[in-house]
């Protein structure tokens, strides 16, 4: 191994043939399995594992989520640089949002539970997402994906964000800040939380807050488990206080196997698969590679990195988003 070159090491869950995609670039050597010893490293290694990692100087992870290791910023301080590919799962999780709206709407989990129970009954009345006033939290890529989509069906699409001086997204028609959450709340006919996980949006959507949402309303979460009381959520659909709600990001997750809200017929689960990587949508992993070679790039080259997190904060730096 030429002592010149850049390690990098790629980890999992980058498949085995992964480093095929990055072989073509000079003055790097590549390999795989233990990244104690790179100077780069492509994939979701453990804390502990970084801790081990003497020379790393840049870590480029596989998810747009980087919560696991901002809760560490000792670990990287400003030794080492840290990268997502947020940008990668707006088609997926998107889709997936909508397919979710689309069965609460037309009852399909229910229709699953009595093809299981081998039952032929209709399950009544029907909704559709047309003309709904549709409220995003998060108005990132993911957040932005989606009130694309929703736009679709003639939907008028709310975000709220941290920073309302932005320029709105295109597929928002509004934004606001967080200190009108609670008034669009009750406004909107469906809630889709986009928000990654830091300190301002652990336990934003609490009981008092549910309770604002009107009963024919309907909560989706495909951004991270934390920002929803599940227990209270439990209760709210116990009340009749919304129409439905869908979680694919739970806080425990798994979610556990006792917990009420796996017996509410008008709530679908899933397991944490709207915008799995490798091994889920070929697109999703298309657009990964595409973030990792155009940051390996621009790392040789001594350029700023696409999607550098900030520790301070939690989400991504302000400029150079992919």
């Amino acid at each position: 191994m030429n002592e010149n070159k850049w390690k990098l090491c790629i980890t999992k869950p980058f498949p085995p043939e992964a480093a095929e995609r990055f072989s073509d670039f000079e003055n790097i050597n590549l390999y795989c399995g233990d990244p104690a010893e790179a100077d780069i490293v492509m994939g979701q290694p453990s804390v502990e594992e970084i801790k081990r990692c003497k020379n790393l100087k840049w870590l480029q992870i596989t998810s747009a989520g980087a919560d696991q290791y901002a809760r560490h910023p000792e670990v990287f301080a400003d030794r080492i640089k840290l990268t997502t590919v947020s940008g990668a799962f707006g088609q997926s999780i998107s889709e997936w949002t909508l397919a979710l709206t689309l069965s609460l709407y037309k009852h399909l989990q229910l229709f699953r539970d009595n093809q299981s129970a081998r039952l032929w009954r209709d399950e009544g009345r029907q909704q559709s997402p047309e003309n709904r006033r549709v409220l995003i939290l998060g108005c990132g890529d993911l957040g932005a994906s989606i009130a694309r989509l929703f736009k679709r069906f003639c939907c008028h699409t709310v975000g709220i964000r941290r920073h309302v001086s932005l320029a709105a997204p295109e597929g928002f028609d509004e934004v606001f800040g967080m200190d009108a959450l609670n008034a669009q709340l009750a406004a909107a006919d469906i809630v889709i939380g986009a928000l990654p996980s830091t300190d301002e949006t652990r336990g934003l959507l609490d009981y008092s807050r549910l309770s604002l949402m009107g009963r024919q309303a309907i909560l989706i979460n495909v951004g991270r488990g934390n920002l929803i009381d599940l227990n209270a959520l439990d209760r709210l659909l116990g009340e009749g206080g919304i129409y439905g709600a869908a979680i694919d990001v739970t806080d425990p997750e798994p979610l556990p196997a006792d917990h009420p809200l796996w017996q509410r017929p008008n709530c679908i689960i899933t397991p944490h698969a709207s915008g799995g990587s490798f091994g889920h949508l070929t697109q999703t992993e298309e657009k990964i590679y595409a973030i990792c070679r155009e940051n390996l790039k621009r790392y040789l080259n001594g350029e700023a990195l696409l999607n550098e997190l900030d520790f301070a904060t939690g989400y991504r730096s302000a400029v150079n988003r992919y």
